[in-house]
């Protein structure tokens, strides 16, 4: 299915078609679909999310573009029918056939303007990105959605670049407008539940943990539809989606004292709904054996997004300016200053925004279940809308009545009533607001410091919390009416509910507390977008409260008193260092590790103190050994195996801290130890850094750059598989900010490794063969750790084989270190081949990065390139001395191409090209293949810019070796062969006699041939140059010889040359070209320019080299002659016209003069006397008179022919 089907509103259409045309050409050509995943949802989002990968092989380039742009996401983009039909893959190209309109599918992407599928060959925004694994809770209250709403089974959302996802503001029956506005900023939703019955049973089997392809049994679910719902938690953190039924149990319907067992069960239940609330992995099969579909579908917002922030619950009332996520790390205390210098940059971005997330610890209540009518007050219970309405006067009438209904006689129900009146009020944040600030609020902490009934006691504990959670602001006039002091005291109450509500109600207040305290508030920006930032003077926290809050901990607490307490910790650490340091002791690090670890306690327990563990040592970083000291990291590293997506933030930051913290620990090898020896780590980092969300992989490449930073051995396990570099690759791709800035950190660490890992090399290298050591090598401490570094150098070349990288290590500083690696190496040590191999594919990789050579010249030019030719010298390895001789090629050519080299450095080059290379020369092109190859096109280049001159090769009589090539199979020629006989032969040093025993003209003309017959295009002007050449030295051989490019041939005093031959210096094979003439006539009328003037001229040189053998030629090729000639009106040039009129007026002299018997075509003779009767009345000056001439000629020619 084409990417637009899974979102709301998509439509079939023709854009779709073509989506699947190209995943059928793709499956066709590659044998496997270009989308795969192991489960439904992992499909869906590899067609949402990753781009489409590059075909196998080598198909041709328009079946490659063809490909590509079916496979375009975004339907607006993907290629339309009139362009299918002429695309250039086809052979046959398609008429036409229109089309029929399709609105809908117009309408589609008009409502898609927004870029939510845009992804152009792997570049996605972040608004394109749809995490499969974070759920969002779906909106209540609104319209009854369809049965394609994303709520229930998976709901899929895309997040919007720059719109909060932590939160998502649900709708009662009080908030609809904030529920439409929610809507306007919302992006369509995946929709994953529009494609049929089978895949949406499908889906509900992979949430059952089960194989989605296994029938399902008989009755577990309608066949006409998933019934999707929402039924939501207890402790669910969208606040305004609460269901009571989860709640505590209303005390004033149960008697005043639980037994055991009840207040047992109900602690189960509690936990349960509140693991169900913050796991964010599906449940497992054991848990949910006995829950409805439903259940199992939960959605959640409070996980792991990389844009998502946990927040304490507003309402939505509450004006938007109280909404906006404004959570940021908190500068910490002093010594936190230091700890970050000591990491380095990697500090600075290593911290998400989701590891400070704050959650309510108040439990919510329900509002629909609160009756509308209470009979029994003994007052109007106005409804919400009408209370937010009241005046001053009417406000403080109806306070009376409900302090009054308070007081008195009333019986305990009469009060409980009352009790869930307010609470039905304090679920609005204006209405908390006015009950919070007023008598009402100072009336329930008085009622909850004298009363004695347990029950009343919970409800009133209930009801102080829900109104401070609600709360945006809180008068300084409640610190004084001894609130903190009575919820103390509840916290230390005999009965339990007292202690848990108390607790909870406390944790809110302390919470609020935090955010607004003058000394949080100059380190840190307000935390909780709910309460208004108000000047707070009179609240003060005694150390006491503290310690009472962290002795709740402790073995044999209520365990729902314990979660509490732990998101009460959670939360205030989330303030920064002075409120961190307050709870930061040995004890309650004890305790936390406790119930991070203790297999009995719930997930959500668990991970909360988890959590807490985190912000407590991020704050105060030398308790990070405490942590450890309880439980190794190889415990902790073992949830990135098996652990919950927040379970494996946990560990990831306790591990990051663990490394970034190494300076804390008195031997941390000790602690790394056990990491080394576990097999599952490097490939669950890997995984996750694969596979994970944006905010795993951020925090896994971090852990892995500390990782290689603290021991070497690391780096090998991790850069020389096939897996985490390629994965890099991808992620360089990826516009999330944070994994951006976690990955720039990653490569800058991992990047500064590599010079002391050559050091380490250098000093081994160098310690073997008996020298003196230098440089260091920090290997991590373990039984197993290798003796040297040595193994470690294919680290260096897997680094330099990804793009992220190379630029990142190819420095002056790493130059400078190969540079004396290599000089090391030309000394023989034991394991030298292996090891050569594996340096000059380094250096074979670093001309890549051109601009990196032409700073560096002093280290290439006076260092690597010598040492480069005496590696090659006697290497008895093949791969070695090509591997020498392409890099000094490929460094050469780099030089060479500069414009701007100084003379100095030109100098330089011209040395190491005769005292280097030359030398090497005759042993290069009797080397094996390609040697010979690169060998040749070097010596061309360098004699071309002039730093090796002719007679230094022909000093190492080398001209047979270079013409040797015509000997064999000319179809296995190379260009540079032949630009290196055109070089030798133009050069006035070159003795023609030498190539007069070659015997070359021959073959030089069956290249010629064989040339313009392939169509050789890059061999053509080479191969005419190199027969000009030859023909410039025969004919040059004649005495008095003057050149021109000037035809002459019709001004000769006699058929024969001007002037004697000098035999010492003629080519005397020359003549072998007559049998070419053809091909250099149809190379003349060539429409490139210069290669018609060059073959053109070959022709006038031919025939005064070897006049006979040329008119012989020439005359049997009359017709090409002719048709040059009738083209004069396409604009050939006059020299061209010039020399084919003293071509045909020569050849006909020397047919008379020598009695040739050859049969001409009296036809012919008659079209050219007509051209040629033409051109003499031409008012080009030069030709009408040469055209006379060659009319003279013509009209000699016996008529019988």
């Amino acid at each position: 299915m084409a990417p637009e089907l899974f979102e709301d509103g998509g439509v079939h259409s023709y854009a779709s078609d073509f989506w699947a045309l190209g995943c059928v050409l793709y499956e066709c050509y590659a044998g496997k679909p270009p989308f795969v995943g192991r489960e439904f949802t992992q499909l869906v989002k590899s067609i949402l999310s990753d781009p489409t990968p590059p075909l196998p092989g080598s198909p041709s380039p328009s079946f490659v573009n063809l490909v590509n742009s079916l496979l375009i996401k975004d339907p607006a983009e993907r290629i339309k029918w009139s362009e299918l039909c002429v695309h250039a893959f086809w052979h046959t190209k398609f008429s036409l056939v229109p089309l029929p309109p399709q609105p809908a599918f117009e309408n589609m992407i008009e409502l898609y303007a927004k870029p939510c599928l845009q992804e152009r060959n792997g570049d996605r925004s972040s608004q394109s990105k749809t995490p499969p694994k974070y759920r969002e809770k779906e909106s209540r209250g609104g319209s009854r959605k369809d049965e394609n709403s994303v709520v229930g089974l998976r709901g899929y959302e895309t997040p919007v670049k720059n719109t909060p996802t932590g939160r998502k503001t649900q709708t009662k029956a009080s908030g609809r407008g904030v529920e439409e506005k929610h809507r306007d900023r919302a992006v369509k939703r995946v929709n994953l539940l529009r494609l049929s019955r089978i895949a949406k049973t499908n889906l509900q089997k992979e949430n059952e943990k089960d194989n989605y392809r296994r029938p399902l049994p008989n009755g577990s679910e309608n066949e006409s539809e998933v019934k999707i719902e929402n039924t939501d938690m207890e402790l669910d953190f969208d606040e305004n989606n609460e269901e009571e039924a989860h709640d505590e149990p209303d005390v004033s319907d149960a008697p005043t004292c639980m037994t055991d067992d009840k207040i047992s069960s109900q602690n189960e239940k509690q936990l349960k709904v509140e693991e169900r609330g913050n796991k964010i992995d599906q449940p497992d099969s054991s848990a949910v054996s006995n829950l409805r579909a439903s259940d199992e579908s939960k959605t959640y917002d409070q996980e792991l997004s990389s844009d998502h922030v946990e927040v304490a619950a507003t309402p939505p009332s509450v004006p938007s300016q109280h909404r906006n996520q404004r959570i940021k790390e908190s500068p910490g205390p002093a010594h936190e200053s230091d700890y970050s210098k000591s990491s380095g940059d990697i500090s600075q971005v290593f911290w998400h925004p989701s590891d400070l997330s704050v959650r309510p610890v108040m439990p919510s209540r329900k509002a629909d279940k609160m009756s509308n009518a209470f009979p029994s007050l003994p007052f109007e219970a106005l409804q919400l809308s009408d209370f937010v309405k009241l005046s001053k006067e009417q406000l403080d009438a109806l306070n009376t009545r409900i302090i009054a209904a308070f007081g008195g006689n009333a019986s305990i129900s009469e009060k409980q009533n009352v009790i869930r009146y307010l609470e039905m009020l304090s679920n609005n944040a204006d209405a908390a607001n006015i009950l919070t600030n007023g008598s009402i609020m100072l009336m329930l902490v008085k009622m909850f410091r004298q009363s004695k009934t347990s029950a009343l006691r919970v409800q009133l504990a209930s009801l102080i919390g829900l109104l401070i959670r609600h709360s945006t602001f809180i008068d300084d006039d409640l610190a004084s009416s001894g609130i903190l002091g009575a919820l103390t005291d509840g916290l230390r109450d005999w009965q339990e509910k007292v202690r848990r509500f108390s607790m909870a109600a406390l944790g809110e207040l302390l919470f609020y507390i935090s955010t607004q305290n003058e000394h949080a508030r100059d380190n840190n920006p307000l935390e909780s977008p709910s309460k208004d930032n108000k000047p707070v003077s009179g609240w003060q926290v005694p150390n006491s409260l503290i310690s009472l809050v962290s002795s709740v901990l402790r073995k044999g607490e209520d365990d729902m008193t314990q979660l509490y307490a732990l998101r009460t910790i959670e939360n205030i650490c989330s303030q920064g260092g002075h409120w961190a340091a307050r709870f930061t002791s040995q004890d309650v690090i004890s305790n936390l590790c406790y119930i991070y670890r203790a297999a009995g306690k719930q997930e959500s327990m668990r991970l909360t103190a988890g959590s807490c563990l985190v912000r407590l040592v991020r704050f105060s970083p030398n308790s990070i050994q405490s942590v450890i000291d309880k439980f190794s990291l190889k415990d902790i590293a073992s949830a990135l195996i098996k652990g919950s997506l927040r379970e494996q933030q946990i560990s990831l930051n306790l591990l990051n801290m663990a490394m970034l913290g190494s300076h804390v620990f008195s031997n941390i090898g000790r602690y790394l130890l056990p990491l080394v020896e576990d097999k599952n780590l490097v490939p669950s980092l890997v995984s996750l850094i694969e596979q994970g969300s944006e905010v795993l992989r951020g925090k896994a490449l971090i852990f892995v750059a500390l990782l290689c930073k603290n021991g070497k051995r690391w780096l090998p396990q991790f850069f020389c598989s096939a897996r985490l570099l390629p994965t890099v690759e991808r992620l360089a791709k990826e516009k999330d900010s944070y994994l951006q800035q976690c990955l720039d950190s990653f490569l800058h660490v991992v990047a500064s490794t590599v010079p002391g890992l050559l050091d380490g090399i250098t000093g081994d290298i160098q310690q073997m063969m008996g020298g003196r050591r230098h440089g260091q090598i920090s290997t991590l401490t373990s039984r197993a750790a290798p003796k040297n570094n040595m193994h470690l150098l294919p680290v260096v070349l897997h680094l330099l084989g990804s793009s992220s990288f190379r630029n990142r290590v190819v420095t002056h500083q790493v130059l400078r270190q190969l540079a004396t690696l290599i000089q090391v190496v030309e000394t023989p040590f034991q394991g030298r081949d292996d090891f050569q191999i594996t340096l000059l594919r380094i250096l074979e990789s670093i001309p890549e990065e051109s601009p990196v050579i032409l700073e560096s010249p002093d280290i290439f030019i006076p260092g690597i390139l010598p040492s480069l030719a005496v590696l090659y010298k006697g290497n008895k390895d093949g791969d070695a001395r090509f591997l020498c001789l392409k890099i000094m090629f490929d460094v050469m050519v780099i030089f060479l191409n500069e414009p701007a080299l100084n003379n100095q450095r030109s100098e330089d080059l011209k040395v190491i090209s005769n005292s280097h290379f030359l030398p090497l020369y005759p042993t290069l092109i009797e080397d094996e293949d390609p040697i010979p190859m690169y060998a040749q096109k070097l010596l061309v280049m360098l004699i071309e810019f002039g730093y090796i001159k002719i007679p230094d090769i022909l000093d190492l009589k080398m001209v047979s070796k270079c013409f040797e090539f015509l000997l064999g199979d000319l179809t296995n020629a190379n260009v540079n062969n032949v630009k290196l006989c055109l070089a030798l032969t133009s050069a006035p040093e070159m003795d023609s006699k030498l190539l007069s025993q070659l015997k070359v003209v021959r073959k030089v003309g069956n290249l010629l041939e064989l040339v313009y017959a392939k169509d050789m295009e890059d061999f053509l002007e080479p191969t005419l140059g190199l027969c000009r050449a030859l023909l410039l030295r025969s004919v040059g051989s004649r005495k008095g010889f003057v050149y021109t490019k000037e035809p002459t041939l019709l001004g000769d005093g006699s058929s024969e040359s001007s002037g004697p031959i000098d035999q010492q210096q003629c080519i005397r094979d020359i003549m072998d070209f007559g049998s070419n003439v053809g091909v250099l006539l149809d190379l003349s009328s060539s429409p490139d320019a210069s290669i018609a003037d060059v073959a053109s001229e070959c022709v006038i040189l031919l025939l005064k080299a070897a006049p006979r053998e040329a008119t012989t030629g020439f005359l049997t090729n009359l017709p090409k002659a002719v048709s040059i000639l009738e083209a004069r009106s396409k604009g050939i040039s006059h020299l061209l016209l010039l020399r084919i009129l003293h071509a045909v007026g020569y050849s006909c002299r020397q047919y008379l003069s020598h009695a040739m018997i050859l049969s001409i075509s009296i036809p012919e003779i008659t079209r050219i006397e007509g051209i040629v009767s033409e051109l003499k009345n031409s008012s080009i000056p030069g030709l009408s008179n040469v055209a006379s001439l060659v009319l003279m000629e013509l009209q000699r020619l016996p008529r019988c022919i």
